[in-house]
Order: structure tokens, then C-alpha cells, then sequence
């Protein structure tokens, strides 16, 4: 993918997020759309590079518009990027079962991550009370997760088939 289609994605992705804000208004059920479709991204392909610079410029774009700290979300869903890529050498993405630990594991990792810089930026809200949230969000992230993985996946599946077999023609 090209890097203007990557820019694309990341402005489509951020008024995805926004128009879920809107939808949904100030819900503890508001899914994170960027964290999940970046989560999927990494997850069924092994391009990234492309997904980091679609998250960033996403997750810029959404701090800027939607959030009190600019680049407190971007640096947390970078290091969460971080933690999955060296999680799934161990976690399968041939099965619904990855996709359950990588979004629970992205979620929990983007959401301390996030309460950390926070709090080092000078915010006074306690851990649990964050994790009050989180209880509500995560059933919507994975069901999210789950319809991303159904439409990604089946093609990169098949991708990897055609590749696996071009060989043996």
C-alpha cells in the first residue's frame, strides 16, 4: 500500500472514531475503532510498518479533535503496537482464539499505556476508575474484532494459500 492510501486510511479512520462519538455519545459503550482495526491489521497481515503509520496518523488526528492530551493516545497505541508485534510470535492468526487474546491483550496494554502517560502529563484519575470502562468496552471491541477479522482475514487467508501453493505449480 502506498503512503498517500495509508494517509487515507488514517484520516478515514479517525472520522470513523469521531462519527462513533457522535453515534454512540459519551458512552462507556464507545468501541475504538483505530485500536481494533490496527489490532486486526497487525494481526492477519505482517506488513507493519503500514499499520503503524495508519494508527499514528489515526490516533494524531483523534487527539487533536477528540481528546484532552495531543499525542497521549498516538503514544500509547504505538507502544501497544509494540508489545503485540513481540506477543504473536507466540499467538496464532489462523483462529478466533488470537483474535480474542491479541484484542483483550491490545486493549488492556492501550488503556494502562494510556493511564500512564497520563498521569506523567499531571492527570489525577485513579487506575480502577479507568478500568470501569474497559469492562464495558472490551465485549465491544472483540465483537468488533471479530467482524473485521471475518472480512480481512478471508482474503489474506487466501493470499497466504495462493502464495503457499505458487511454488508447487
Amino acid at each position: 500500500m502506498k503512503l498517500r492510501y495509508q494517509i487515507l486510511t488514517g484520516i478515514l479512520l479517525a472520522l470513523i472514531q469521531g462519527v462513533c462519538l457522535n453515534f454512540f455519545g459519551d458512552s462507556k459503550f464507545l468501541p475504538n475503532v483505530i485500536l481494533v482495526i490496527t489490532i486486526i491489521g497487525i494481526f492477519i497481515e505482517n506488513d507493519i510498518q503500514k499499520w503503524i503509520v495508519i494508527a499514528w496518523i489515526a490516533a494524531i488526528l483523534r487527539d487533536i479533535s477528540l481528546s484532552v492530551y495531543i499525542g497521549c493516545g498516538a503514544i500509547s497505541l504505538l507502544l501497544t503496537i509494540w508489545v503485540l508485534y513481540l506477543l504473536s510470535r507466540w499467538i496464532s492468526n489462523e483462529n478466533i482464539i488470537g483474535v480474542f487474546i491479541e484484542i483483550i491483550t491490545g486493549t488492556v496494554f492501550y488503556y494502562s499505556f494510556y493511564w500512564i502517560i497520563s498521569v506523567l502529563l499531571g492527570s489525577t484519575y485513579s487506575y480502577f476508575y479507568a478500568f470501569n470502562d474497559w469492562v464495558y468496552q472490551m465485549p465491544i471491541n472483540i465483537l468488533l474484532g471479530l467482524a473485521f477479522y471475518f472480512f480481512m482475514g478471508k482474503r489474506a487467508k487466501e493470499k497466504r494459500k495462493k502464495e503457499r501453493f505458487r511454488y508447487y505449480s
